[in-house]
């Protein structure tokens, strides 16, 4: 009997007729071995596609926000420590105020002499003022700085703990303190004008004022609380001496709120000058006008 065709080829080499040929072996390997990298190669494309995108997202929106800035003020805010001191009441952070709320940090040259029962003070020249000491960011015309020096070193000496919070204040200063401050609490103008002058209308502007502290009792300072201080009382006795007076005493019904903490220079000519020359008085009054905080 003859052997049926491939009887003689063992079962487990026999092959269908009709069977596609075998791919080789190291073919499907490399094609095994492009996929995976093909895969890895597309995962790394897009996670370079979504940190470039996150990046360009944080640009743009930088960018809005320095023009936004731009808009609300005029011009960049000093980046000096006496920001944090403009008012010691304020929190840190403050509500921007719109555009049009603050026309510009400069008053005009047609600016009342009074406004809000506040004077008009020119901004001292920049050339004009020195730092409080070598360390300070502080600023004053050099005759108050020599005085608040002395009043201070010979404060310690007695073991009063006297100190500066606030000098010299530009304009734009008192934009942000004036404008700012009384958005973020919900104020009037004519009550944040009790507590504050407006741009242009402040001692501070003079680098004549200073507002004293006592180093030993932070919490009372620019409170009324800071005249039961050391510090205030040795300024009532010794202050004069050094041509120094306070600017707003507790007065019956004064339009300016009382502030034991703030103290002007009257020691020079150009200050008396400055704090004490004849105003313009208002149509119902023949008064002199209140100075201001």
């Amino acid at each position: 009997m003859s052997t049926p065709p491939n009887q003689d080829i063992p079962a487990a080499r026999r092959q269908s007729s009709t069977a596609a040929p075998a791919t080789p072996v190291v073919v499907q390997k490399q094609r095994g071995h492009w996929g995976k990298a093909f895969g890895i190669l597309s995962l790394i494309a897009i996670a370079i596609l979504c940190i470039w995108q996150r990046q360009s997202i944080s640009q743009q929106t930088a960018l809005q926000a320095q023009r936004l800035q731009k808009a609300i003020h005029p011009r960049d805010r000093s980046a000096n420590a006496q920001a944090t001191r403009l008012d010691a009441n304020s929190s840190s952070q403050s509500l921007p105020v719109s555009a049009t709320d603050r026309l510009s940090v400069t008053p005009s040259k047609g600016s009342p002499d009074h406004l809000l029962n506040h004077r008009r003070y020119a901004e001292a020249d920049p050339t004009d003022l020195v730092p409080l000491d070598p360390s300070s960011q502080l600023k004053l015309q050099r005759p108050a700085q020599i005085a608040v020096s002395e009043m201070m070193a010979q404060a310690r000496s007695e073991g009063v703990q006297l100190g500066v919070a606030s000098a010299f204040r530009s304009v734009e200063d008192q934009t942000h303190l004036f404008f700012d401050v009384k958005a973020e609490r919900g104020q009037n103008s004519k009550t944040r004008a009790e507590v504050s002058a407006p741009p242009g209308y402040s001692e501070h502007h003079t680098g004549y004022a200073v507002d004293f502290i006592d180093e030993s009792e932070p919490n009372t300072n620019t409170e009324e609380s800071f005249e039961n201080t050391s510090a205030y009382q040795w300024l009532k006795q010794n202050a004069p001496a050094y041509s120094f007076e306070m600017s707003f005493p507790k007065a019956p019904n004064s339009l300016v709120s009382y502030e034991p903490w703030h103290w002007r220079y009257v020691g020079d000519q150009k200050s008396l000058e400055l704090f004490y020359e004849e105003q313009t008085p208002a149509p119902s009054s023949t008064s002199q006008l209140a100075p201001t905080p």
